[in-house]
């Protein structure tokens, strides 16, 4: 998400430059905004963070300094700074570790939990002001840290995601859902849900991760390989095509949803979206459709959910990618930034 701030704020006027890990495999093309990457984890990465940042400031010398993960934060941004930071807060760092690592043994979990807990305390404790995504997240804040945190949600580039122009394929009904292969995702109960749905319902999960084989195994064991498919990542230049495509999108989360930038990619590409009442996703579905959430990550209650979305007719698409587009372009996101970040410069302390 950090980038698509990025890129529309430059279209907005703001000059800015970007401080990433460099990415496995080849380096993107730089593009509009001039990117310093700095390695992956090793024991020299504390030392890189710092000496791209530093180096940075002292040639583009910012205004605003704005952080988006925890450990950039820590490593990077001294004690006492000449400069306002701005951190946006996605999720609870350790409590996202305990559920990823569930598996590790005890004594490697809780000395890792404590050490993500510290460093995501003292990155928040360096920040001038906090930014979250939804009103979950804005609780995790004040629950974990004490503050108080300014509300922007997510966007999307509606230009990019926007609906088909031919009509869906009507030959049975086709779900798809995009996420990391992790647990706290919800996708075993999603594909255990498959198997109580008719049998003209078909499921393509799109992304990657640590559990592919074992939802791979899942699906074999049910029987449902020809119902169910495990695409891996979509491509990026694929995505919006991928959703516009499907009748209905569904997100299964069973823990720790601080937003849900799918559901807008999804509503924005005209397909309407399932979701479980976890984290941020009631907040957001909601404003478009109560009647879409799903009352527990069960398979009980995602096969349930299901089988009365298809009965329903499809909403307009156009009239979907028309209400994304008048609250959640990242156009009008970005102007929201901007609007922070004018109003910390307006303050004495940042002034002269």
């Amino acid at each position: 998400m950090a980038r698509e701030v990025a890129e529309a704020l430059r279209q907005r006027g703001v000059e800015l430059e970007f401080v990433t890990r460099r990415p496995r495999g080849p380096v993107p093309a730089e593009g509009n905004i001039r990117t310093t990457y700095y390695s992956e984890p090793g024991l020299m990465l504390p030392f890189e963070i710092r000496k791209a940042f530093q180096d940075r400031v002292r040639s583009f010398d910012p205004h605003v300094v704005h952080v988006h993960q925890p450990l950039p934060a820590f490593f990077a941004i001294p004690k006492t700074f000449a400069t306002p930071v701005v951190y946006s807060f996605y999720s609870p760092w350790a409590e996202e570790l305990k559920i990823k690592a569930a598996r590790w043994p005890a004594w490697k979990l809780r000395p890792s939990v404590a050490a993500y807990r510290c460093i995501e305390r003292r990155a928040v404790r360096k920040a001038t002001s906090i930014v979250v995504l939804s009103e979950t997240s804005r609780e995790e804040v004040r629950h974990f840290h004490g503050r108080q945190s300014i509300k922007i949600p997510g966007g999307v580039n509606t230009s990019q995601f926007k609906p088909l122009a031919a009509r869906k394929n009507t030959d049975g009904v086709r779900l798809i859902t995009v996420r990391n292969l992790v647990p706290r995702m919800g996708l075993q109960e999603l594909i255990r849900a498959m198997a109580r749905v008719p049998e003209n319902v078909r499921l393509d999960i799109g992304g990657d991760g640590p559990l592919r084989n074992e939802l791979q195994e899942l699906v074999k064991s049910l029987r449902l390989g020809n119902r169910v498919t495990i695409c891996g990542r979509i491509p990026d230049d694929r995505l919006p095509g991928f959703y516009a495509s499907a009748q209905w999108f569904i997100l299964p989360t069973a823990a720790l949803e601080g937003f849900g930038l799918v559901i807008l990619e999804s509503l924005a590409s005209g397909t309407p979206v399932l979701g479980t009442r976890v984290g941020a996703i009631p907040e957001l579905l909601e404003r478009f459709n109560p009647g879409w959430l799903i009352d527990a990550p069960t398979s009980d209650s995602i096969a349930a959910a299901i089988c009365r979305a298809i009965q329903q007719p499809l909403p307009d698409p156009d009239e979907l990618h028309r209400a994304v587009a008048s609250e959640f372009d990242w156009n009008v996101i970005a102007a929201r930034y901007l609007d922070l970040y004018e109003e910390l410069l307006a303050t004495p302390k940042w002034q002269g």
